[in-house]
């Protein structure tokens, strides 16, 4: 237990001697278990009030089994959040444990047991209990022995494997909100050797992949061929028990084939837990939990930048502009993902990029069609002017309409509250194609899952030229544009708005001189965590051929200097 204690990394706890019991009626479950106490056991089932158990059928081999879904505590407060998915096999073995680190570890995980074959021939059920199936469905290779084979079918795990896929993930994922992009499958012992099967042999059926002491006896080799040809983009933990003398063996075989492979799109790691085949159990179900919360927390660290007081700083982390050449960007909601654009040095032409966080690190920028995305709550749909695209499990789709009342007028700001309301600008273009100066903000309320007719804000808003970027407090408290006014500093401003509790808006008040300069200040965001305001500062130059250049550079500040400016 003090080896528990040691290895539970814990951030918040909310009571420890309940995952204390946790810990311990789950190891003395696997104990009994994994010894064949339960062999005569025929009908085992499960009850909590938290789990659900729905029956589900492979329809590709005609068996029947269950799923155990656990939602999260807070699974039903928002309808927008999209949640990761840990998917286990062994399921009456492994559900007290693994429900009992991710309430503590990681609160926001779906989890979705599967179970073995509840239809299962009455002899094998009665000779070897009601966990004969994963004899079938873990392995890789048929036995050696004839006789055996005939009665246990071993080596179908690729027929299990398209029943998870086929059948599992799809059930979940239309009926559950989860992110298809953050799904994981969690195995020890011989689920820990289908778990290595599906890894070689699948890869891209999950994310991440915690295996504990997988038995790989004898199919090292197998492995090996079944993963050669693979690109691996994903997370692997891998542990044995350090008494575990064979195993051990096994594993470190197989992550040395894995790192061998010497692809730098996926990140492997090694433990090494305290105990045997039983007792290195609940250390590994803890710890690997804390390893995947640890890697699924979101990146926004800002690049590792030093935060911003109330005095705004130039944005220019060395890992996206090397030289000083971008022209800023923005984070996707759950700051894994940063947008932004070049118009200097060698990019002649604007040109866009997104540089993701992923395995642990930032990778490399690629370029990209998504251009200044602007994304909604869960990260799974984005806006540009009157259009969106949603992501699907291929991509993001091609761009949509957005409809009225939207479709008739160029947008080059959207924002939205935490209730749907759309705040977004409006720009005419004459004949020529030019824009007016003049522009003007309107705000469009979800009503029922339509958008009603746009209303135009106020004079309070509406008033100046350039009139652009809106951005609405996700509580709709407060709003901020930019525009060009006669109590401005020479450019463009931001400007901010409170509302009053008869819900009208207040005069518009210029942000004051650490926002706004002689330079033209525009497009100022709140961060997603609420914590900084991310605005742009610059101006237009010409240009030897005569034409105008954007050159600005983007800025941060403390988000207290919002509040300081809300009437007290």
């Amino acid at each position: 237990m003090t080896y528990l204690l040691k290895i539970l990394n814990i951030k918040k706890v909310k009571n420890l001697s309940i995952f204390l019991l946790t810990i311990t009626a789950s190891m003395s479950s696997i104990l009994a278990q994994e010894r064949g106490s339960v062999a005569h056991d025929q009908s085992p089932n499960f009850e909590s009030p938290n789990i659900k158990v729905i029956p589900i059928k492979d329809t590709q081999n005609d068996r029947q089994y269950e799923l155990y879904i656990k939602l999260p505590e807070k699974y039903s407060e928002s309808e927008r959040k999209k949640h990761p998915v840990i998917y286990y096999t062994d399921a009456i073995w492994h559900t007290e444990m693994l429900s009992g680190s991710a309430e503590y570890i990681m609160e926001d995980a779906i989890l979705i047991g599967i179970s073995w074959q509840k239809d299962i021939n009455k002899d094998l059920l009665e000779e070897r209990g009601a966990h004969v199936s994963r004899f079938r469905d873990y392995t890789i290779r048929p036995h050696s022995n004839p006789e055996i084979q005939v009665k246990y079918q071993l080596g179908q795990a690729s027929d299990h494997l398209e029943f998870i896929r086929k059948d599992v993930i799809p059930y979940i994922e239309e009926n559950y909100r989860t992110d298809p992009q953050n799904r994981t499958y969690f195995g020890y012992s011989a689920s820990g050797l289908f778990g290595a099967y599906i890894l070689s042999a699948r890869p891209e059926t999950f994310k991440n992949y915690l295996i504990g002491s997988p038995s790989l006896r004898g199919d090292i080799l197998q492995l090996t061929e079944l993963i050669a040809d693979k690109d691996l983009n994903v997370n692997v933990f891998i542990t044995n028990g350090s008494k575990e003398q064979e195993l051990r063996e096994y594993a470190k075989e197989f992550v040395s084939i894995l790192e061998n492979k010497n692809d730098k799109t996926f990140l492997v790691t090694h433990e090494e837990i305290s105990g045997d085949h039983q007792t290195a159990f609940p250390g590994m179900a803890v710890r690997s939990i804390g390893w995947l919360s640890e890697l699924s927390q979101p990146a926004s660290d800002y690049f590792g930048e030093t935060p911003p007081g109330l005095t705004p700083q130039v944005f220019e982390p060395e890992i996206v502009s090397p030289e000083g050449l971008f022209e800023g960007g923005s984070f996707s909601p759950d700051g894994r993902e940063y947008y932004f654009t070049r118009k200097n040095g060698k990019y002649k032409e604007r040109t866009f990029f997104v540089i993701r966080y992923e395995n642990g690190r930032w990778q490399n920028e690629t370029e990209t069609d998504l251009k200044w995305p602007k994304f909604s709550a869960g990260g799974d749909t984005i806006f540009r002017g009157n259009k969106y695209r949603i992501l699907t499990d291929t991509g993001w789709s091609e761009y949509k309409s957005l409809g009225a009342p939207f479709s008739d007028k160029h947008i080059m700001g959207l924002s939205f509250s935490d209730n749907g309301t759309a705040y977004f600008d409006e720009i005419e273009f004459d004949e020529n194609g030019k824009p007016d100066t003049v522009g003007a903000i309107s705000y469009s309320r979800l009503i029922d899952g339509k958008y009603e007719p746009r209303q135009k804000l106020g004079k309070e808003v509406n008033t100046g030229t350039w009139i652009a970027h809106p951005y609405i407090a996700k509580d709709e408290s407060y709003l901020i544009w930019d525009v060009r006014r006669e109590d401005g500093d020479g450019g463009s401003d931001s400007y901010i708005s409170f509302r009053a509790k008869d819900g009208s808006w207040l005069p518009a008040m210029n942000m004051g001189d650490k926002i706004n300069t002689s330079l033209s200040e525009s497009g100022a965001r709140v961060s997603d965590d609420g914590k900084y305001l991310f605005f742009t500062r610059g101006q237009w130059e010409v240009k030897e051929d005569g034409s105008e250049n954007w050159v600005g550079k983007p800025y941060w500040v403390d988000v207290q200097i919002i509040e300081n400016l809300r009437p007290k």
